[in-house]
């Protein structure tokens, strides 16, 4: 069957499940919506996610949408919003992680010289011991003070992977602080 993309007629034929309808607005709009988010964000990789999460989204609640307008309309408007949320979360996750790192450093204020010499020298082995990618990540971040979209860019990454690895990072640190003999 042939469908106009923008046409009621394609929107009702993705609601009762047909898969060739869904493939033809996949394959119509994702380099679209792609270059789009990229507009939004410089990172290639996160626009592709952020689209194809979009696109999954119509066919995963296919039979619960309702579009008012055209397609085109709400592919873009879905789009954006994947995008919005994702910046949202994004700068969230960054704060916290930015909030338990300054926390360690003033826990280190309050001791004695010696004390402070031997937690900074056991927050640097606890660092080196961290797999090399997440070693690499945490220091861009905590040590050359680079933003987690920077770094994303840098090494060919979404946000989000660089906010997995700060995270592991700081569990793995935290837990060596605790158990200074204990190797990861």
């Amino acid at each position: 069957m042939i469908f106009d993309i923008n046409g009621k007629e394609i929107i009702s034929a993705i609601k009762k499940g047909d898969k060739s309808a869904y493939k033809k607005v996949y394959l119509a709009y994702y380099n679209l919506l792609c270059k789009y988010i990229y507009s939004l964000s410089p990172n290639y990789k996160e626009a592709e996610d952020l689209v194809q999460e979009t696109l999954l989204d119509l066919w995963i609640k296919r039979e619960k949408i309702i579009i008012n307008k055209s397609l085109n309309n709400y592919l873009y408007r879905c789009a954006y919003n994947k995008f919005i949320n994702h910046h949202r979360k994004t700068k969230r996750s960054e704060l916290l992680l930015d909030q338990l790192y300054i926390e360690a450093i003033i826990e280190l204020e309050g001791l004695e010289n010696e004390d402070k010499e031997s937690r900074l020298i056991a927050i640097e082995n606890a660092i080196e011991l961290l797999p090399p990618k997440r070693k690499d990540i945490f220091k861009l971040s905590k040590l050359n003070n680079y933003k987690y979209k920077e770094i994303a860019i840098m090494r060919n990454i979404t946000v989000s992977t660089v906010e997995t690895h700060i995270r592991k990072a700081m569990i793995t640190i935290r837990e060596q602080m605790k158990n200074p003999t204990k190797e990861s």
